[in-house]
């Protein structure tokens, strides 16, 4: 069949509305490319260590998109379970270790996806634990798909007031003691566009602002500790260098109202469509060595090191962190190996 080529494209189509498919193209390229350079500024003039985190953060969020996005749920086009495990900063009395279980799935007709998340946070005296129930529906836009997507959760904060030492027990020692319990309902959206080589998605966290410890009339509501509502921006975009090589940059942005933005830039390398090797960099905190193994087209495993440059490193033993993800493939699509997203 012969074909059109325009000499001001840089794409190739069929003679068939082949203008605009070049049209609609090359804006989809430059969209993609200028988003990535105003990424890459925004993190350079506002990265910073001091946002608070009220959310486990994981190192491997790319391979688990669910979790920082609720349309991506229904994505790989299978039923995909994902497990997380964190140990934050080994034999610091105290530390936070997290862990986080996803499973999710496309409808048959594949316009809807649907998904179930449980999450575990432990730091001191608090631990966070929460059940979500997520939903995305489905639009093909393009060569890609557009997600848009809700997620309930259910957050419980105990508090084990027992576990905290005071320096001067006769003035602070009696003022607390016992475990305390709260539960807050907690609700996200998200958008999420992908193609074979491209993504980015938007996520809106706790938008209602929960709050925590309200058992009263008379309580100042002003002064009772809640969720934060919070944005989280990512994209990424695959590049072929050659048969046995993809490099994937991508980036991750969180800001709240009021409060500097925390960015995480990563460059991965896929070689032989087997083993993902990648860095992360945090400014001031420091850098993320991250490495992930298809062992099949089902069966995936990952691992990542935290390498940070702060005081608190040096008292410590890092950060570790393992991941394990499968797909089962009850609907019987076409399995798409290698994924990039």
């Amino acid at each position: 069949m012969n074909s059109l080529r325009l000499n001001f494209c840089p794409f190739r189509f069929e003679k068939k509305n082949s203008f605009l498919l070049c049209i609609f193209s090359s804006l989809r390229l430059f969209f993609f490319s200028a988003f990535s350079f105003l990424l890459f500024t925004f993190s350079l003039f506002y990265s910073s260590t001091s946002f608070a985190q009220q959310d486990p953060q994981f190192n491997q969020y790319f391979f688990n998109p669910l979790g920082i996005n609720p349309a991506y749920a229904g994505s790989r086009g299978m039923l995909s379970t994902v497990a997380v495990h964190r140990s934050q900063w080994v034999g610091f009395d105290g530390a936070p270790t997290s862990q986080a279980f996803a499973i999710h799935s496309p409808t048959k007709n594949k316009k809807m996806g649907l998904g179930l998340q449980f999450m575990n946070d432990r730091i001191g005296p608090k631990t966070t634990t929460a059940v979500s129930g997520v939903y995305a529906y489905k639009l093909r836009i393009g060569r890609g798909r557009l997600g848009l997507g809700i997620r309930a959760s259910l957050y419980n904060y105990n508090f084990d007031w027992n576990k905290i030492e005071y320096r001067d027990n006769t003035t602070f020692g009696s003022i607390q003691r016992g475990t305390e319990s709260f539960l807050t309902p907690s609700f996200d959206f998200g958008a999420y566009y992908s193609d074979k080589r491209n993504y980015i998605g938007v996520e809106f966290t706790h938008l209602n602002e929960g709050r925590l410890g309200i058992q009263a009339d008379n309580v100042n509501i002003e002064s009772t500790a809640r969720q934060v509502a919070q944005a989280i921006i990512t994209a990424g975009r695959a590049f072929r260098i050659n048969r046995f090589v993809v490099l994937k940059p991508s980036i991750l942005i969180k800001t709240a109202n009021n409060r500097p933005a925390f960015v995480d830039v990563n460059a991965s390398v896929l070689l032989k469509e087997k083993l993902w090797l990648g860095m992360s960099y945090r400014r001031g905190y420091g850098a993320v060595a991250i490495l992930e193994y298809n062992i099949n087209k089902a069966l995936r495993i990952g691992y990542s090191y935290d390498i940070a440059v702060t005081d608190l490193s040096r008292q410590n033993g890092g950060s570790h962190e393992i991941f394990l993800g499968y797909d089962f493939n009850i609907l019987r699509s076409r399995i798409v190996s290698p994924r990039y997203f």
